[in-house]
């Protein structure tokens, strides 16, 4: 990308779940190989229907990743407990299963101790590598609006739908963010997940071992064998969801409208 769109979703992103950033965006590549250009991006909070109202408006909504330059919060570099989840809400608030390729993780507890009881995540595609991207812009925040009330973004917003005020970016002493890679937004867009699991200590070191080695063919069993454990412990009621529009990335099985539980022990 050599120009920044005039809306886009912007995120920023960091160490998160006891991961490295630069771990979670080879495991995101292998993901968006895996599922034919589309992954899961999972972020904290929701979007509302942001995406959904301007994405008619242009050709294409994009989404534009940049790396927190902030060291990041201890709780994101090792997390008493991690999660991961297992399917996310429709429109109708009927939750279902996310495709099989997906491996979605956050930290089970806030800040505060409470169960973490909501995440979310960017529906994304892209026909590039993610981490083999050239990107010659850099985001000004000064210069950016959220799309919902036309003003500045705050200094703990993550990610947002945003227009950009100016584009020239001539301003050198501003605050700037560099771009590791972009992608599309598709519909949905932006989901609620569901149905977190905890990760056990040997899965949590088989992940890392797995992400390190560099083996796509490796990581690709053990998502779908960590998946399909959990998703045993789920009582999924058959139905059929094309998510993608895509025959191959069709998947059976939603869960029946139950009140989320606890998370499990694995």
């Amino acid at each position: 990308m050599k120009k920044i769109p005039p809306t886009f979703c912007w995120t920023k992103m960091g160490a998160e779940a006891g991961e490295e950033l630069a771990a979670i965006i080879r495991r995101k590549e292998w993901e968006r190989q895996l599922g034919g250009g589309y992954f899961f991006w999972g972020i904290g909070q929701s979007l509302g229907e942001n995406a959904k109202v301007v994405a008619p408006e242009i050709t294409s909504l994009h989404v534009i990743f940049s790396p927190m330059p902030s060291k990041p919060k201890l709780i994101d570099v090792a997390p008493n407990d991690v999660v991961i989840w297992n399917a996310w809400i429709d429109a109708q608030g009927v939750v279902r299963r996310l495709p099989i390729h997906c491996f979605i993780t956050s930290r089970a507890f806030l800040p505060s101790g409470r169960k973490k009881e909501s995440h979310y995540a960017l529906v994304c595609f892209s026909d590039q590598e993610l981490d083999k991207q050239s990107n010659e812009i850099f985001i000004f925040p000064n210069h950016l609006r959220n799309v919902a009330t036309n003003k500045p973004l705050g200094a703990s917003q993550v990610t947002a739908i945003v227009r950009a005020l100016n584009l020239k970016d001539k301003t050198s002493d501003t605050k700037h963010y560099s771009v590791s890679f972009t992608a599309e937004l598709r519909s949905p867009y932006c989901v609620q997940l569901a149905q977190p699991l905890l990760l056990d200590v040997e899965e949590l070191i088989e992940i890392k071992e797995i992400t390190n080695s560099g083996d796509i063919g490796l990581w690709n069993a053990l998502v779908k064998s960590i998946r399909s454990r959990m998703t045993e412990q789920i009582n999924w009621v058959q139905c059929t969801l094309d998510f993608f529009d895509e025959d191959d990335l069709s998947f059976t099985d939603s869960l029946s409208l139950l009140q989320h539980s606890e998370y499990s022990n694995v």
